[in-house]
């Protein structure tokens, strides 16, 4: 399971710890023959969102990937930008927009708006929104339907069904069963999902999918040139 040992992920308990969502179930259904064609690392991709988060709606999200890099943006419509940021699988930065700076995030850290983020690594955040899954994953012994892996951070569960199969939840734990996050995948195109569902606790985003093309690994912005915020001149 490639996921980074720094990276502290979204994730919600599948099932006794995760008594108290309400999506929390266990379907019967067996796991496809076919789920192995998920298994493999997202190729570089862009994609567009419409975003939705706390009392905001219909936010912009732009999202490009790759190579273990992450960047994206959120614009409020029609066209002012909230803000910017730059992850990798060693540093993060949000851009302030308005005093011309950045600010680092910690690692494994990806923001949604000024005042939240997802403790989610470039290469998870990849998989759940390709609809992936890691590799060295496999089946979950007496919970038909769902595929497991971990390391010694992370379990990280889904939830495969279908023909051709498709994910349609993702979940990540501590391996002390500590909830992180669910993602509840939905309108497939392809693997693709065209919907997706965030829970933490009692916090819910939703991105729904505008635009999905290949891409080019994503490049280092020019923002990254900024002074840090609050630094000495």
């Amino acid at each position: 399971m490639r996921l980074h040992r720094r990276a502290v992920l979204l994730a919600v308990v599948l099932v006794a710890a995760g008594a108290g969502c309400r999506h929390a179930t266990i379907p019967t259904a067996a796991l496809p023959a076919d789920w192995p064609t998920l298994v493999h690392d997202p190729s570089p991709f862009a994609a567009l969102y419409r975003f939705s988060y706390g009392g905001q709606r219909n936010l912009v999200l732009t999202v490009r990937s790759g190579a273990g890099r992450l960047s994206l943006s959120v614009a409020v419509p029609p066209g002012g930008a909230a803000f910017s940021a730059w992850v990798t699988d060693d540093e993060g930065w949000v851009e302030r927009v308005k005093e011309r700076c950045r600010e680092p995030l910690p690692r494994g850290v990806i923001p949604l708006s000024k005042d939240a983020s997802l403790p989610l690594d470039p290469y998870l955040a990849a998989v759940v929104l390709s609809g992936l899954v890691p590799e060295g994953a496999h089946e979950v012994p007496g919970v038909p339907g769902w595929v497991e892996a971990s390391n010694e951070r992370l379990v990280w569960r889904a939830r495969i069904e279908g023909s051709p199969a498709v994910c349609t939840r993702a979940v990540v734990t501590r391996p002390d069963g500590k909830s992180l996050l669910v993602a509840d995948l939905k309108s497939p195109i392809g693997h693709v999902p065209g919907a997706i569902v965030l829970t933490v606790g009692s916090h819910e985003a939703e991105l729904v999918l505008e635009e999905w093309r290949p891409s080019e690994v994503p490049q280092p912005p020019g923002w990254l040139s900024f002074e840090v915020c609050g630094a000495a001149r």
